[in-house]
């Protein structure tokens, strides 16, 4: 493994201005591992360790200072905010991407291609723990066959926006399920069991769409009565309600005063723009990479 994909420790002698230290989302992973791949082929003498623990691991993390940014595919919350706050730690928040969380179930699924949010409720609040939901308790001509569910785990930031969005509070919802931060394995699970349903974020779906079918989300809790398929234009528009988020960096604004933070940060500003080719993530406009350019650039100039 490559010393920018592993989270192991570094030798002590190693240069702190040359090290970069990363961890966080998984759901965010495949854009800083490509970026990142170009950024150690461009300048080889930095170093950067990249470490995949959830949102909240990585917020965690951060706020212990044993990583300068953390990838993040919600925005902080309140209490972690406070956090830093309560030790003075001032952060940047750097938005990079639109994002959507994709309903998945398997390839060969041939009876599920739109699911609404109501249902999406029954099969995953809290009260639904411990209960054996059938595919035809949710729809009559649904095959009476058990829906085996996939989702995030507890400390990733795609668990806390799916909750909130379906259930209506984050971090609130059963447990009993087939868990994982990393989007791979669900990815995996779902593709290797015939009536499960999942989700994952939409750049793993884009990347195992042969592995995969994507169900169309009807938001009849809102009121909507049209399925929305997860496609760019529909997270990027909005109309894909209520699964499309924006993704983030979270950086301590002191790391900037490493000279390998400060550079890695510009060469992601520079690339994360033309980042749908890479992952298949969706950009945002320029002006806001611009802002954020900014932000980074003055606190540079405070250093």
């Amino acid at each position: 493994m490559l010393a920018w994909l592993t989270a192991c420790s570094l030798p002590s002698q190693r240069d702190k201005a040359n090290l970069v230290r990363i961890d966080g989302s998984s759901t965010v992973f495949p854009i800083t591992e490509a970026i990142t791949e170009k950024f150690y082929e461009a300048n080889p003498t930095y170093k950067v360790v990249v470490g995949v623990s959830g949102t909240g691991g990585g917020m965690r993390k951060l706020l212990r200072g044993e990583i300068d940014i953390c990838n993040a595919s919600r925005p902080i919350t309140a209490e972690e905010r406070a956090q830093f706050e309560q030790k003075g730690i001032d952060l940047m928040e750097l938005p990079i991407a639109h994002d959507g969380i994709v309903v998945v179930v398997h390839a060969q699924n041939k009876w599920a291609n739109h699911i609404k949010t109501t249902e999406l409720r029954r099969l995953w609040q809290t009260s639904a723990q411990g209960e054996k939901t059938l595919w035809s308790d949710l729809r009559a001509g649904w095959p009476p066959k058990p829906v085996v569910l996939f989702g995030a785990g507890p400390s990733s930031g795609t668990y806390d926006f799916f909750t909130a969005a379906i259930n209506g509070r984050a971090r609130s919802g059963r447990g009993d399920y087939a868990f994982s931060e990393n989007d791979n394995i669900l990815v995996s699970g779902v593709a290797g069991e015939p009536n499960a349903l999942g989700y994952v974020g939409y750049g793993y779906f884009a990347e195992n769409n042969d592995r995969l079918k994507a169900l169309a989300v009807i938001d009849d809790v809102n009121g909507q009565s049209m399925a929305v398929a997860p496609s760019l234009s529909n997270i990027i528009n909005g109309s894909y309600t209520p699964l499309s988020r924006l993704q983030y960096l979270y950086v301590r604004r002191e790391a900037v005063e490493v000279p390998a933070v400060l550079a890695y940060l510009r060469f992601y500003n520079a690339e994360v723009r033309q980042m749908r080719d890479l992952t298949g993530f969706i950009p945002l406009d320029q002006p806001a990479y611009d802002r954020w350019l900014r932000t980074l650039e003055e606190a540079a100039k405070g250093r």
